[in-house]
């Protein structure tokens, strides 16, 4: 189970991002088409996450909480409801709590930056539970407007991105990772749009991922099945028991 949330972490991580190319204008592509990113005080989501590599697959129920721009809780539950992990995300940490095996894993973001030569933080990571755009505009990137369709090309060290955005909803709907050095490259499908508090939530999302020298693939789908915000407060239990691991 580890490794699933080790699999959607690094996703996060990794998830970098005609009509004649342009330079970007001073305005934000947000401002200048509109690009629309959900909006929210409390959100829940009652999901079920599918993984499958060559070596292994699983499915598991999930229960989501967010709080905006602060915390990220997740509990996967594989059978029978019983809780198996559960992981708390914040601005300078994240803990995933195994239950079956009695471990904890701590990160933050430095090491992992370190780690995987790439800035990794917080928002990055609720952006893409979000489907909002992940990355910021600079005005050396590219873009290109076609019919009901924004394509907007990056580079971030060692890593290109495209990102194509719906001019029907205003929202991202796939993003592509290419490593330079290497050729792993991952792409992320945001679908199954619904609306939520008067604004589109993807209620599928689909990433695969394929590491260098081979062609082998690593898909991890979230499914939602229900979406709520609200202003008021939620909970987010999280406690580490004396007895696991640390």
């Amino acid at each position: 189970m580890m490794r699933l949330f080790s699999v959607l972490l690094c996703s996060a991580v990794l998830v970098l991002s005609s009509c004649g190319k342009k330079l970007l204008p001073t305005s934000s592509i947000e401002e200048e088409y509109a690009l629309e990113r959900f909006d929210f005080d409390y959100l829940q989501a009652k999901s079920k996450i599918r993984f499958s590599s060559p070596d292994r697959s699983l499915s598991s129920s999930a229960s989501i909480r967010m709080k905006k721009d602060s915390i990220i809780w997740i509990s996967v539950s594989p059978v029978f409801g019983i809780e198996a992990a559960r992981g708390f995300i914040s601005q300078d940490t994240i803990v995933f709590m195994d239950r079956v095996n009695k471990d904890v894993y701590r990160y933050n973001y430095q090491s992992l930056s370190n780690a995987l030569n790439f800035d990794i933080n917080f928002e990055m990571i609720q952006s893409i539970i979000l489907g909002n755009q992940v990355f910021d505009f600079k005005r050396n990137d590219n873009f290109s407007k076609r019919a009901g369709e924004l394509k907007i090309a990056q580079q971030r060290g060692r890593f290109e991105l495209e990102t194509r955005a719906s001019s029907k909803n205003r929202k991202v709907e796939n993003v592509k990772v290419r490593e330079i050095p290497d050729g792993s490259r991952m792409e992320i499908i945001f679908s199954e749009f619904n609306i939520v508090a008067n604004q589109a939530f993807p209620f599928n999302t689909n990433v695969e991922i394929i590491a260098k020298g081979t062609e082998e693939s690593t898909q991890v789908e979230i499914n939602h099945s229900k979406v709520e915000v609200s202003d008021s407060p939620i909970s987010f239990p999280f406690s580490v028991p004396g007895k696991y691991e640390n």
